[in-house]
């Protein structure tokens, strides 16, 4: 059974599984079992706010047999906000491609942003990583992943979507981070440093990462 939608809650987390013949309704080993017929609308509309209020519980897992149409009913009990991104390598005179990495609000990052009105996913993430990075020859890859997280803002709950594409810095220019985004610093990690670095990151940075 595939896991095909996680949303993070900081570090704790919702999945949704697809399982086809599932179980009713039960708890067992910090899973929630649903089904169309005892699951209902409103008990998935409500699930963002009642899990993130159940601060014991570390992870849920939803399985259903409709996994897109149960994890569009949770959607809606939520503000969505879609956003893009890109994992850039540069290829060194020796060893492994570099991933770049940033510290920003105390944690390691990778750079994304909001989509603009009339913007592609595949517009938005390459204008992003040029801005926050300053690099301007970029060679837009395949796409890696979408990722899920929740925060709070002005009183509303939201959905940050990430959409998030692999990208090659074309040409040896400096980083240029874009300080007003509360960028510190950008490194070129090999492998081995990034694994290091990406230990004090986002959850859904570290699955950005596991893909690559």
């Amino acid at each position: 059974m595939a896991e095909l939608y996680k949303v993070y809650f900081g570090e704790r987390s919702i999945s949704f599984i697809n399982a086809e013949g599932c179980c009713a309704a039960c708890r067992a080993d910090g899973s929630v079992f649903s089904s169309k017929e005892t699951g209902g609308e409103c008990w998935l509309q409500n699930l963002a706010a009642e899990f993130d209020k159940a601060e014991d519980e570390p992870h849920i897992t939803v399985r259903c047999t409709d996994t897109d149409a149960a994890f569009e009913l949770f959607k809606k009990g939520l503000k969505v906000e879609v956003a893009a991104g890109g994992a850039i390598f540069r290829k060194p005179l020796l060893g492994s491609d570099r991933l770049l990495l940033f510290f920003r609000r105390g944690f390691w990052d990778m750079p994304k942003g909001h989509v603009e009105e009339g913007e592609t996913l595949e517009q938005c993430a390459v204008r992003e990583v040029q801005e926050e990075t300053g690099l301007e020859h970029l060679v837009l890859g395949e796409k890696v992943c979408v990722t899920f997280h929740t925060y709070h803002m002005k009183g509303n709950f939201v959905l940050k979507e990430s959409h998030w594409y692999r990208m090659t810095s074309a040409a040896r220019e400096p980083l240029k981070v874009q300080t007003e985004e509360d960028i510190v610093k950008g490194r070129w990690c090999s492998p081995r440093r990034a694994r290091r670095l990406l230990r004090h990151a986002y959850p859904s940075i570290r699955d950005v990462a596991a893909r690559l």
